[in-house]
């Protein structure tokens, strides 16, 4: 079996030598909220993966088109604490005015943000292992998913169309290391 794919200091030339690529994040309004103990854990089910936010992780939640009628339905995803701290900011737009779904998140307890930094990834060609911050167990990563190689090290996956809407390729040459 393949070894799993996991969190560790990974090198900008091994990296490239494995067919990554560095994407910066398009600027988009998200909104976040910590998870209280009441809360948690919090089951996240993806198409390849089960997932578990525990206490004090972050909720990032995409305000999308029309306001769900419970919290679980928006498109939703947890971040470590730490992680996010280095990886998003608060929204800073000075006409900023919430629409429908960004006032619900906000009567919620949630705040807006975006996320600046960017990510090294991969399209897979074949199915690939991985072993996720959030995730309970190794999870195999279908062929044409987006394997991610997050700021810590962290490996998770995205969906090709969720891919393409947040990140944009830029020249690998002039980025830093992970």
């Amino acid at each position: 079996m393949v070894e799993p794919i996991r969190q560790r200091d990974w090198q900008k030339s091994e990296l490239i030598a494995q067919g990554f690529q560095y994407y910066e994040r398009k600027k988009q309004l998200i909104m976040a909220a910590r998870l209280p103990e009441s809360k948690a854990p919090l089951r996240i089910e993806y198409p390849s993966e089960v997932a578990y936010a525990q206490a004090g992780d972050i909720i990032i939640f995409d305000p999308g088109m029309m306001p769900p009628k419970r919290l679980g339905g928006y498109d939703f995803w947890s971040v470590k604490p730490d992680i996010f701290r280095k990886t998003y900011r608060r929204w800073d737009q000075p006409d900023w005015q919430p629409n429908p779904q960004e006032r619900h998140l906000m009567n919620h307890g949630c705040k807006p943000y975006y996320k600046h930094a960017g990510l090294w990834a991969k399209r897979l060609s074949a199915p690939t292992p991985i072993e996720s911050l959030e995730g309970d167990d190794i999870s195999i990563i279908p062929a044409g998913m987006w394997l991610a190689i997050g700021q810590r090290g962290e490996p998770w996956h995205i969906d090709p169309k969720t891919f393409t809407l947040r990140y944009e390729a830029i020249n690998t040459q002039k980025t830093r290391g992970v």
